[in-house]
């Protein structure tokens, strides 16, 4: 462990290396499902190329600028979702 990262709470003495899909792998190999899915943040799953893809191209552009200002991919993702689950 790192003494010089804020020690905001206890981790687990697991330190996982990579990930694909629902399931993470630790420094020796062992195998993980992911039930956690870092606390929401992976949801969407570990390493699935099309995700990479498009998290690479957004980082070339832009990675982030706060909910202070407008966000246009976000607006239309919110469009998106809300048509998706509209039930009227």
């Amino acid at each position: 462990m790192s003494t010089h990262l804020m020690n905001t709470y206890a981790p687990a003495p697991v330190a996982f290396v990579r990930g694909e899909g629902a399931w993470l792998w630790d420094e020796d190999g062992k195998r993980y499902l992911d039930a956690i899915s870092g606390l929401g943040v992976c949801a969407l799953g570990h390493a699935h190329p099309a995700i990479a893809d498009v998290i690479s191209k957004q980082a070339s552009t832009l990675i982030h600028t706060g909910n202070l200002f407008r966000i246009p991919w976000q607006e239309k993702l919110a469009e998106k979702l809300a048509g998706i689950t509209q039930t009227e």
